[in-house]
């Protein structure tokens, strides 16, 4: 009779090998998987913590930031130039504007109305009122008409004045005064002469408001 199976020993070789390996892996990923888990978890208890804290403590501070104060300068005296400057090309920009040296006016005022007494036994006659200002004038003149005013036709006056300083240049005793009783309107003549010799004039007509009333006027 033939002698029994021999009954198969343990698996040796790379099919046995097969298994442990695969075993292994396994055993490593669970390992990593368990790792990140531990360390998630950690991570949330710790915000958690974070948070208990701040809220125990009640609302946080604000933080403040002192900004220093920007320190003002003083002002300073500095002085003031009595005329301005002008630029020297007269056209550029950003100079300023050149000094008018042109012999003008600046003001001229006037009442055209005189009240003459009508009886003509008034001590003196009615002054007309008159008065002036100009500006770059080396002479100025006025004259009893309508025309120009020179050193011939009519009398040297400051380059600002009124009706006194035209009755001290007639000379002592004299008066700047209207024809009263003799002429219903009468004209006053100012002129302005510059140092370059332009003139510049202004006349005014006074009128005697009470002419025709005392029934004594004359027309010259």
């Amino acid at each position: 009779m033939p002698p029994p199976p021999i009954p198969p020993g343990p698996a040796s070789g790379p099919a046995a090998a097969g298994p442990n390996k695969l075993l292994i892996a396994l055993i490593a990923v669970g390992g990593v998987l368990l790792l990140s888990i531990v360390a998630i978890v950690f991570l949330l208890i710790g915000q958690n913590s974070a948070g208990g804290g701040i809220g125990a403590q009640g609302d946080p501070t604000p933080v403040v930031t002192e900004t220093p104060e920007t320190p003002v300068a003083e002002p300073t005296e500095e002085p003031v130039d009595e005329e301005p400057e002008t630029s020297g090309t007269g056209g550029g920009g950003g100079g300023q504007a050149p000094v008018d040296t042109t012999v003008r006016f600046t003001s001229f005022t006037y009442d055209a109305k005189v009240y003459c007494d009508p009886t003509g036994e008034a001590e003196l006659k009615a002054q007309p009122k008159i008065s002036w200002s100009s500006a770059n004038a080396v002479k100025v003149y006025w004259t009893p008409s309508n025309r120009e005013a020179n050193a011939e036709n009519g009398y040297r006056i400051p380059a600002s004045g009124n009706q006194n300083d035209m009755s001290a240049s007639k000379g002592p005793g004299e008066r700047y005064e209207f024809p009263c009783n003799h002429r219903q309107t009468f004209d006053t003549t100012i002129t302005l002469v510059g140092a370059d010799g332009k003139k510049v004039s202004k006349t005014v007509t006074f009128t005697d408001a009470n002419w025709g009333v005392g029934g004594d006027d004359d027309e010259d």
